[in-house]
């Protein structure tokens, strides 16, 4: 009798360490808890938000589940590529990993392997237990918040094309845009162009970024195109035109035909090209976007001497020119009206070439 009901008292313990009962449930417009944990420097450190005006992503992960590291990459994109461009209205956007684990070894081999490094991360050892994953109502990992300048809690386990549409809404100035085209080709002649074929364009992700298909030549055009660091086309290897063959050809936007594209191991027709390659394919000469970015740098009084304290500001707008190398930047100088106007007008000039 005793061994029955001992039975009995032993299932719900171990069905509860199996699914923790966190019974918060955090939802979009809720206030972001603090977070109080061991930081990957062997340090306590407290997070209470909104904090510094910033957006912040939070990513709970753990060692031991190879899903929740998928999204670890993508983190990393987002935050080279945002963290430090001007917005209107925010600091700035950053980014805290969470792991869930109680294995210290694991996670900092994994904060190597996935070059977590220049990032916030740090670690709840008390598993699903640990008070702040509590707060957070964590059940499931990865677990994804995106947490506004405010505080609040704006999405709730988004896509990365979700988080950049987001931050790109809040930038300073609005993402570069260009319109992509090329020709796809059964053979190294213009004139053998695949009409009516199914071309996807992809991020280095192989997210989906816009679907088009082959005019009767063989062309094909995606429209306003953020500009990346990486894109893929893929053509569909479903339909009869391309099934059997076993390389394709493809003409840039000037009709230069490129070196065949063979199938890749999951026998897809994929090109692959860099930042550096895609003006090959813009589909015209269409200025980029105008911008309209307002910083005031400060100078020594009625000199061309910089001021230290705009240096700050002068590397926010060095990095912003080395990201997006095809803007245009126009430099307007105001001096002290007190100067007169030869003196004026010469100093503004020096100011601008400083």
């Amino acid at each position: 009798m005793y061994k029955i009901l001992l039975f009995f008292i032993l299932i719900p313990l171990l069905i509860q360490a199996q699914f923790p009962d966190n019974t918060v449930h955090l939802k979009i417009g809720d206030k972001a808890p603090p977070l109080v944990l061991m930081g990957s420097d062997n340090s306590v450190q407290g997070f209470n938000f909104p904090l510094n005006d910033k957006v912040y992503l939070i990513h709970f992960w753990s060692s031991g589940y190879s899903l929740s590291k998928k999204f670890l990459p993508r983190l990393i994109s987002l935050y080279q590529r945002y963290n430090n461009l001007p917005y209107r209205n925010i600091e700035g956007f950053d980014v805290i990993t969470v792991a869930v684990q109680s294995d210290k070894i694991a996670w900092k081999q994994d904060i190597e392997q996935y070059n977590l490094s220049g990032i916030t991360n740090l670690i709840a050892q008390r598993g699903f237990n640990d008070a702040n994953i509590k707060n957070w109502g964590v059940n499931i990992l990865p677990s994804t918040f995106l947490v506004n300048e405010q505080g609040i809690i704006v999405m709730i386990n988004p896509t990365m094309l979700q988080i950049e549409q987001y931050l790109d809404e809040a930038r300073n100035f609005p993402p570069n845009r260009k319109d992509l085209r090329a020709r796809l080709l059964m053979n190294p002649n213009l004139s053998s162009g695949i009409p009516s074929h199914n071309v996807f364009l992809l991020n280095m992700f192989e997210d989906t970024l816009q679907k088009t298909k082959t005019n009767e030549r063989g062309i094909f055009t995606f429209s306003e195109i953020k500009l990346l660091n990486d894109f893929i086309f893929r053509f569909d290897t479903t339909q009869n035109q391309i099934k059997y063959l076993k390389e394709i050809y493809l003409a840039d936007a000037n009709d230069v035909i490129l070196p065949p594209v063979s199938k890749n191991s999951s026998r897809l027709f994929d090109f692959q090209f860099s930042g550096k390659d895609v003006q090959k394919f813009y589909a015209s000469d269409r200025k980029a976007n105008a911008i309209q970015f307002i910083s005031k740098i400060k100078f020594k009084e009625n000199t061309s001497t910089i001021d230290l304290s705009s240096l700050k500001e002068l590397d926010k707008i060095k990095d912003i020119m080395e990201k997006q190398p095809d803007l245009v930047l126009e430099v307007i100088c105001h001096t002290d009206s007190k100067l007169d106007d030869d003196k004026s007008f010469k100093l503004s000039q020096e100011q601008a070439n400083a």
